[in-house]
């Protein structure tokens, strides 16, 4: 072989090489959420804290005008504490926001009568709804053959405290749901979990995100009634 294509090939091989740990990374992180506005179909809980409330405004982004606000977080006389969350219908997402309508508080939850709240259509932050999963494994990709990589000792799903209390919803696709999870470093739940590095690609340190499915709207209860 002629020296100058020798040192083509050379060349060439150093560039595939150099290339191919970003095409592994890409292929190993989690699917993002669709681009632009997407259908969705899941019942989701509203996590705000601030007393005054989550503002729903009238399009997915700050820009937006405020069409009104959801109550924060309620909780409980009981020790321990029950937290009751707004509870709301996603149809939605776009960019990280979700277009929600029919809230409501959970009158078994408050043992009060329910709060004023906004209970039409607008949107709100994915940074402040949560979701209850009854998955077993959470998916690289909205897909149920998408490869696992995050799953519960025993087939254990993402319905549990640990998990609503301390996820938010990056994504939607139908009835997928794209949460991402932050979980405290002293967690006996992160003892039972098996999380792939690609949950974690993209992530703050310290948090992960999955694909999940078989999204239980309801709060005080399994949606299977266990």
């Amino acid at each position: 072989m002629p020296l100058r294509d020798a040192y083509a090939a050379a060349g060439l091989i150093a560039v595939l090489l150099l290339a191919a740990p970003a095409v592994r990374a890409q292929s190993e992180s989690v699917a993002p959420a669709p681009a632009g506005q997407v259908a969705c179909s899941f019942g989701a809980f509203v996590s705000e804290t601030d007393l005054e409330g989550l503002n729903v405004r009238a399009g997915p982004g700050t820009n937006h005008k405020v069409l009104g606000t959801l109550p924060p977080v309620k909780l409980s006389g009981d020790d321990p504490p029950v937290r009751a969350m707004v509870e709301v219908e996603v149809s939605a997402g776009a960019n990280g926001w979700f277009r929600i309508a029919k809230a409501r508080d959970n009158e078994m939850l408050t043992d009060a009568a329910p709060r004023p709240m906004f209970k039409g259509s607008g949107w709100v932050s994915g940074r402040k709804l949560t979701v209850k999963s009854q998955a077993s494994a959470g998916r690289q990709r909205p897909d149920a053959k998408a490869p696992a990589i995050l799953s519960g000792q025993d087939g254990a799903s993402f319905d549990g405290d640990a998990f609503v209390q301390n996820g938010r919803v990056l994504g939607c696709s139908g009835k997928w749901v794209l949460v991402e999870y932050g979980l405290p470093a002293d967690s006996e739940v992160l003892s039972g979990l098996t999380i792939a590095p690609a949950a974690k690609a993209g992530a703050e340190a310290g948090r992960f995100r999955a694909w999940v499915d078989r999204i239980c709207a309801t709060q005080e209860t399994s949606c299977d009634g266990g």
